[in-house]
């Protein structure tokens, strides 16, 4: 996965709130171009639209430098794209850890 030390820190910061968190997509397989957004992939089955906007909104604002596109779980209906989270997931962070992790 290729994020920034700085910005792995600030996701993880704001992520461990959540249940899951993990990068999909380029990032997550190492095929990143200097321009490439992180896609976000976050299980929340419980968290309220409110706290959803809350969330996105300090994700938004968080001091990094990539762009992010981060998509909840449980409300992905287009099967390609859930095939392309399950196929690319890196975990970035799972609730009950200890701590947040991540994959080489």
């Amino acid at each position: 996965m290729t994020l920034c030390p700085q910005d792995l820190a600030v996701l993880r910061d704001i992520l461990r709130q959540y249940d899951q968190a993990r990068v999909f997509g380029l990032r997550a397989t190492g095929a990143a171009g200097r321009t490439s957004d992180v896609d976000l992939a976050i299980t929340a089955p419980d968290m309220s639209s409110s706290a959803w906007h809350d969330f996105c909104e300090a994700l938004e604002c968080a001091p990094i430098i990539d762009e992010l596109d981060i998509v909840r779980e449980e409300d992905v209906v287009e099967e390609r794209l859930r095939e392309a989270m399950q196929r690319d997931e890196v975990v970035m962070y799972q609730s009950g850890d200890g701590e947040s992790r991540t994959e080489p």
